[in-house]
């Protein structure tokens, strides 16, 4: 995990990771809306449009400091593995959204492997870094079952946070989210 410290302040760099249109944004901006004076900034880089917002936690650590959180997300096409590479560099955190169309689980599965291989290939450990799954949109697709997905996925049962939400409960896209913060705040 890479913090950034001082005496008074921690920041930590959040990334939503996933597929092309898996709902990363709707995610982000549900997140941002929690907090009215957040900002969500795009800038394009190439086909991918990078978003990121960033505030500071209303509650302070326990030994008194401030966390700001960062929290940054890929849409669109990602031409090259260096944007996601570069989305993942410095993240404490990881929040992995799937969309549940069953016709999308195909990308879901190379954009896992991707995961995988860039934090495997840059150094990361996925056990430092606060890390929870998001299967996004369940409500579309009737007799979704989220323990069929991790089976597919070949995520073991209870090793990482894994979170449902649907396209009507705007407050359950932030519970992905709402775990990895606990974790990175749990270790720091």
């Amino acid at each position: 995990m890479t913090v950034e410290q001082d005496a008074r302040q921690v920041s930590v760099k959040v990334a939503l990771a996933g597929a092309a249109d898996s709902g990363k944004l709707a995610m982000l901006r549900a997140i941002a809306s929690r907090f009215g004076f957040a900002t969500i900034r795009e800038h394009p880089v190439g086909t991918m449009r990078v978003h990121r917002v960033e505030w500071a936690e209303p509650r302070t650590l326990t030994d008194g400091r401030f966390l700001n959180v960062a929290l940054h997300s890929l849409t669109g096409p990602i031409d090259y593995n260096a944007g996601e590479e570069l989305l993942l560099r410095a993240a404490a955190g990881i929040v992995f959204v799937v969309d549940a169309d069953p016709a999308k689980f195909q990308t879901a599965w190379d954009s896992l492997l991707r995961l995988s291989d860039n934090t495997r290939r840059n150094g990361y450990d996925l056990h430092s870094v606060g890390l929870a799954i998001q299967y996004h949109r369940a409500d579309l697709y009737p007799g979704f079952d989220p323990q069929d997905l991790d089976r597919r996925l070949g995520i073991p049962p209870g090793l990482i946070p894994r979170f449902v939400s649907s396209s009507r409960q705007p407050d359950a896209e932030g519970l992905a989210f709402d775990s990895v913060l606990a974790q990175i705040r749990e270790r720091l």
